[in-house]
């Protein structure tokens, strides 16, 4: 009896939120923790899920983003540039403070999806030695914008090491992205 009154009150409770669904797209700049390498640009594109409940909302999406860094080798001082390739699916949590502006924080899980590698003319493309799967966390600031629009400022770390060729290092990532919402 009292699952059923809790999902009639859920059910209720979320009649009364308004949700908005939207697309949102910009430039990163990722690196790895614990290391003298440099960030690499790269983009993110995406859709997301907001379910207004006042003072906070609830953001699931699902995003490509690129990750990666450039550096030089340690042996012959060479520049090598690393790029991955995940599907991000981050669970956000939005605190209204302001009608306009939002903090939010949360999880999220990345997939990988695809690797780049290269040194002097070298391209490697194997994934195996990587996580298909990554854990982290995402936290930043959001700005609502008349029209639908918004922009937010967003970083990712990832809770798990990269691999055996990169050990305690984590990608890490800041996101500066400009979003639509659809209704």
């Amino acid at each position: 009896m009292r699952c059923f009154l809790s999902l009639i009150f859920l059910l209720g409770f979320i009649g009364f939120a308004s949700g908005q669904a939207g697309i949102r797209a910009g430039l990163s700049s990722s690196n790895i923790t614990n290391s003298n390498v440099n960030a690499r640009l790269g983009a993110h594109v995406g859709a997301y899920y907001r379910l207004e409940l006042g003072f906070f909302a609830v953001e699931p999406g699902v995003q490509f983003s690129q990750k990666g860094f450039r550096g030089n080798d340690r042996d012959t001082g060479k520049r090598t540039f690393e790029r991955f390739n995940y599907v991000d699916a981050p669970l956000l949590i939005r605190f209204n403070f302001f009608p306009e502006i939002n903090l939010f924080v949360g999880p999220q899980l990345s997939f990988l999806m695809s690797r780049k590698y290269e040194f002097e003319g070298l391209v490697d493309t194997n994934t195996e030695a990587f996580p298909q799967t990554e854990f982290g966390g995402v936290g930043g600031i959001g700005v609502h914008l008349p029209y639908g629009m918004n922009i937010q400022a967003t970083f990712d770390i990832s809770k798990n090491d990269l691999s055996d060729y990169y050990p305690n290092r984590r990608n890490k990532v800041f996101k500066l992205s400009l979003g639509y919402d659809f209704f």
